[in-house]
């Protein structure tokens, strides 16, 4: 396979590099979205905070179950007495949900890196960088499972920097 072979698959590149971005970001999330299927490892090194059972929920009721709460558990003070039976809340099941999430995002990113001057494929894909921004911003805050550090930069540079430069390109590619 010759370069201009590869050229031709990749998308045109004549208003800006916003194409390519997509693209590369698109093959990423797919691929990282496919590794969410195969191990935690990855998972785990994103989402890494420690939780352990939180006791202080009311007990259970005819209308209240506390073992269907949100806040089933709390973090884990790294000195507490309960810190040595933390555990992380990745989950097979979060992993898959993350990983088909992030598939789907993948690939309305590549369809966007192809037709940006589309006003709705450009909108879709501005929203799935919002989407990740608040989810990893949310994460990181409010419920403390991302520590902003590491492996945690990438997903955070690229939901913002994907969300803010196509937020600022919008008229350039959008006719």
């Amino acid at each position: 396979m010759d370069m201009d072979t590869v050229r031709e698959f990749l998308p045109s590149g004549e208003k800006g590099y916003l194409p390519y971005y997509l693209f590369v970001v698109s093959v990423v999330s797919i691929g990282n979205a496919l590794q969410n299927y195969a191990t935690l490892h990855y998972t785990r090194r994103i989402y890494n905070g420690r939780f352990v059972p939180n006791h202080s929920l009311p007990p259970a009721t005819e209308r209240y179950n506390p073992e269907d709460s949100t806040s089933i558990v709390k973090p884990a003070s790294s000195a507490g007495k309960d810190s040595e039976k933390a555990k992380d809340q990745v989950s097979p099941l979060a992993a898959r949900l993350f990983g088909t999430y992030t598939f789907v995002a993948g690939l309305i990113r590549f369809y966007a890196c192809y037709q940006l001057e589309n006003p709705a494929m450009y909108q879709l894909a501005v929203w799935t960088y919002v989407v990740a921004a608040v989810h990893f911003t949310t994460e990181m805050l409010a419920f403390k499972t991302v520590r902003f550090s590491g492996p945690q930069i990438f997903p955070f540079m690229a939901a913002y920097g994907g969300t803010i430069w196509m937020l600022l390109q919008y008229k350039h590619y959008v006719q």
